[in-house]
């Protein structure tokens, strides 16, 4: 292995000592252990995501369609906590990845 994998590895653990990481991740597991909400919210996320990517000029109508059709889901409690969890975590690799691009002054 490379010196650059080492530290990798490295660093993934330092990301999973995090307490965003922590949360993330608890909150995901207490979320499995109902499928039938663990699925609705895939499909959210996933549509959300869609959403995100798309070129489209209704998107503010679509994003209202979507909370919408989800709004049983993601007014729960649990679901609610695992969005602004994972947003976080999101968050801090995002920070990571902007630090690391910079630094090696990688035009994107």
């Amino acid at each position: 292995m490379t010196d650059l994998t080492d530290l990798s590895k490295h660093v993934v653990d330092i990301f999973k000592s995090t307490v965003e990481y922590n949360d993330y991740k608890n909150l995901l597991d207490k979320m499995k252990e109902n499928g039938e909400i663990y699925e609705r919210v895939k499909e959210f996320r996933r549509k959300n995501f869609l959403i995100q990517q798309s070129d489209s000029g209704d998107y503010i109508d679509l994003m209202d369609a979507l909370t919408n059709e989800y709004e049983d889901v993601i007014s729960l409690e649990l679901v609610n906590d695992f969005i602004e969890a994972e947003a976080a975590f999101c968050k801090l690799v995002q920070d990571f990845n902007a630090n690391v691009t910079e630094e090696l002054e990688f035009d994107i």
